[in-house]
């Protein structure tokens, strides 16, 4: 879907705060994402990568080239019950060594968890797919479903990557395996600590819906209200909801480089740039846990 705020105004600036670049599962590089950005007539864009903060400097060092803001964010993918839940994290110290020591031990699960699915999609189905050929698909960052994803659609097993995760790799899936275990609580206070502003992202793909009111008691600071799989109803609700409960509301594509139809593109999201603002603020009051805390995750 294709939702803005408000374009009416010439020269306002918007932004796209969800993308993901080659440094998780993202088919472009920090560089060429900012270009794109450019190119999309936006102003600015959060790099959100799964687990991995690995493409931030590129994207910051490109956006400051080409005039393209870059908010330096995270992707972290918690789970409660059988409901993944990810929250995306604003402004996060990412060089913190602790806060990097987690994400290399989620990602060294991510690459444990993509051969199992690829062993039981061998198992399965009988399907001629290798871990290898997976591999092949990883520029630089770590390994992820939509990378076992491509290979399908290469090998003409599936259309496109959304029909390989709705029929095989997706999580009501014979083929899935459930990633290594963060929970909300642990995925919010993570994001605090780096002196991060912790969001709850697409809550509408959530299945279970009272987990959306949970991540606002265990302490998200905003809501991805907008976002490029929620329908306008669904929009229209989190952003009542965020603001019923004080909370910032931010949008974004979720954009991943893919082309089609039925794939999010750059600039189908456009919210506001006065949220990032928003964002800045809060973080700022955020004080970020040293090596030297007891208390870190």
């Amino acid at each position: 879907m294709v939702y803005n705020f408000d374009t009416k105004e010439k020269n306002r600036c918007f932004a796209d705060l969800h993308t993901h670049t080659t440094a998780s599962d993202g088919l472009l590089t920090p560089s060429q994402l900012v270009r794109q950005a450019l190119q999309a007539g936006l102003r600015a864009i959060g790099v959100t990568d799964h687990d991995s903060t690995d493409g931030l400097k590129e994207a910051m060092a490109a956006g400051q080239q080409m005039g393209i803001q870059v908010i330096p964010g995270v992707e972290l993918n918690t789970q409660v019950d059988e409901d993944e839940i990810h929250i995306l994290g604003y402004y996060i110290n990412y060089d913190l060594p602790w806060f990097q020591d987690m994400l290399a031990t989620i990602r060294h699960a991510r690459w444990a968890r993509a051969k199992k699915m690829v062993e039981n999609l061998r198992r399965i189905y009988n399907f001629d797919i290798s871990f290898e050929e997976v591999e092949q698909e990883v520029t630089e960052g770590a390994v992820g479903r939509p990378h076992i994803a491509r290979v399908l659609v290469k090998k003409g097993i599936v259309k496109d990557v959304a029909e390989a995760f709705e029929k095989y790799i997706g999580t009501d899936c014979p083929a899935y395996e459930p990633r290594y275990r963060l929970t909300l609580e642990e995925g919010i206070k993570t994001i605090k600590d780096a002196g991060g502003v912790p969001v709850l992202a697409h809550p509408g793909l959530l299945k279970d819906q009272k987990h959306t009111m949970l991540a606002i008691e265990l302490g998200v600071q905003g809501i991805e209200a907008i976002h490029s799989k929620h329908t306008a109803e669904q929009c229209e609700h989190y952003k009542i909801l965020a603001r019923k409960h004080g909370l910032i509301v931010t949008g974004g594509s979720d954009y991943h480089g893919e082309k089609g139809e039925d794939m999010p593109q750059l600039g189908d999201i456009k919210i506001p740039c006065s949220v990032i603002e928003e964002l800045k603020s809060l973080a700022q009051k955020h004080i970020p846990v040293q090596p030297c805390d007891e208390n870190k995750i």
